[in-house]
């Protein structure tokens, strides 16, 4: 009996499987993918690695009255933040257009 119920199992993916095809063969259809032209994705990184360096020369505490606030935290999350866009536009790059 096991034997039987795992065959089902499979057929029953394999069903899903075509019909997933198929739905998606459906409302795919006549959808056409544009990706942006090389120079958008180096304006983007350009001003990216303008933004990290901006946010790299700002000051590490700000004086509020007579608060001092340290914003090294924020600071190194901005960075960290604008360093993980730069990977991703850099990486979909290296992963559609070298082969």
């Amino acid at each position: 009996m096991p034997s039987s119920s795992a065959q089902t199992e499979e057929e029953g993916e394999e069903e899903e499987d075509e019909t997933f095809k198929w739905m998606a063969a459906k409302i795919l259809e006549g959808v056409q993918t544009k990706r942006p032209e090389l120079e958008a994705f180096d304006e983007k990184i350009t001003f990216l690695n303008r933004v990290k360096n901006d946010i790299s020369q700002m000051n590490t505490s700000v004086d509020i009255g007579w608060l001092r606030v340290n914003v090294n935290p924020l600071i190194k999350e901005l960075h960290n933040t604008v360093t993980r866009w730069i990977d991703t536009y850099t990486s979909f790059l290296l992963d559609n257009t070298v082969k």
